[in-house]
């Protein structure tokens, strides 16, 4: 998968939150290992975009599945110069259990040369998360697991078409719209925009906020938001999950994963930072 123009969300954190995140842990692990062009403070927001995941993804739905979650090989590579791909991400190895199609180990590659640029806007968080939503199966595994059919613009798994049709008042929709423009890496992968992000869909949340700045549409469009229907589509992709509260902002995402690194270097005896 690989993506042009992303960008990310804002969520409630808290205390309790971290509490979460010791427990889904044991049920869905998402371990990342840096295989180099990557500074240390940009790996630390990898760490948090995984907290955020495992926060919300807390297991695996059939009786039996004997996996414990995804490794993911992150890196920084030259993927042609600033203001091209920023990165590519998807799912490398899978596994068939429950009568679902998993990702077992993913790829995700961002471009050296607009690294520091996206640190330095704080998009990285949001380009990361959305594109770690992409190894896990959001657009590369729909089809393999019977919610989308290419080409069609209609998702159609159970979970998330109830959520949208709730959260965002569609209540007559019998599918979730898919974007189909953007070409490849883009189209049939993300939730549909207008205009290629830079119109107003008019499809809001009780929030009021627009669908064309959430998490997992094709383009970047801040402030930004993570909606339930695609927390629901990890449900129907097979895992257990975890709604997401009321939002806040990024920096409170970026606070837990703090709180959740510190742990962690606790609990492997190094000292906390």
């Amino acid at each position: 998968m690989t993506c042009r123009r992303f960008w990310c969300l804002a969520v409630v954190a808290s205390v309790a939150a971290a509490g979460q995140l010791s427990t889904a842990r044991a049920q869905f692990d998402i371990t990342v290992n840096f295989t180099g062009g990557l500074t240390e403070s940009q790996q630390a927001t990898f760490s948090t975009a995984a907290s955020f995941w495992e926060t919300h993804i807390v297991g695996y739905r059939p009786a039996g599945v004997t996996l414990t979650g995804i490794t993911i090989n992150a890196s920084g590579a030259d993927l042609g110069g600033p203001g091209g791909t920023l990165g590519s991400a998807g799912p490398t190895s899978f596994s068939n259990q429950g009568g679902f199609r998993y990702a077992t180990a993913g790829s995700m590659r961002f471009d050296t040369a607009d690294l520091p640029n996206m640190e330095a806007n704080g998009t990285l968080l949001s380009v990361i998360m959305h594109e770690m939503a992409h190894v896990m199966g959001f657009g590369t595994l729909w089809a393999s697991n019977g919610l989308y059919s290419s080409g069609s613009g209609q998702y159609t798994g159970a979970g998330a078409l109830a959520m949208w049709q709730t959260e965002f008042d569609r209540s007559g929709d019998t599918s979730v719209p898919v974007e189909l423009a953007g070409g490849g890496g883009t189209a049939n992968a993300h939730w549909n925009e207008n205009t290629s992000g830079s119109g107003l869909t008019g499809i809001t949340d009780p929030q009021g906020r627009d669908m064309r700045n959430e998490l997992m549409t094709g383009w970047l469009n801040a402030p930004s938001f993570v909606s339930n229907t695609t927390i629901q589509q990890f449900f129907d992709l097979g895992y257990n999950v975890v709604p997401v509260p009321e939002p806040a902002t990024i920096l409170a995402i970026a606070a837990v994963g703090l709180v959740v690194r510190r742990l962690r270097r606790r609990r492997s005896g190094e000292r906390p930072a």
